[in-house]
């Protein structure tokens, strides 16, 4: 099964084609990481995988699930953090994952136990004291 499956995926805002049909097959286990210049339309590509913004033509689904048809549940199976946040810029990296879960809705326990295992299964545990964690762009910085 694939874990991301696009058929002809757009979004158009007025005059501006941000993303044009894209055709994209990501296998469950496989690591996908949206590369390209400003204005290639990466965000606004996960924007629509994460049903954040809906397509204007062309579907997507996760895991088997219409991001269009079944949005709350293709919401309930991802998770994500943006690397930076209007919300709170001051963060660590703990204070987001903090944040993420409780945005999702895990229990105290949950919440705990992803706090502790996240960092070092995403190789930034160095960061996970360090506020303003979007700074460490690429790796970079200390």
């Amino acid at each position: 099964m694939n874990a991301i499956q696009t058929v002809q995926l757009t979004k158009k805002y007025r005059d501006v084609t941000a993303v044009d049909r894209l055709d994209l097959e990501v296998r469950a286990g496989e690591l996908f990481a949206p590369l390209g210049v400003n204005g290639a339309g990466k965000t606004t590509t996960i924007k629509m995988l994460t049903c954040l913004t809906k397509p204007t033509s062309g579907e997507a689904e996760i895991f088997g699930c219409s991001i269009a048809e079944k949005a709350a549940e293709v919401k309930g199976m991802i998770g994500v953090s943006p690397q930076e946040t209007a919300v709170a810029p001051n963060l660590t990296v703990k204070e987001n994952l903090e944040l993420m879960c409780r945005v999702c809705g895990f229990s105290g326990k949950k919440r705990g136990k992803k706090r502790r295992s996240l960092p070092g299964s995403l190789a930034f545990r160095r960061f996970s004291g360090k506020r303003q964690a979007g700074s460490q762009e690429g790796g970079r910085g200390a």
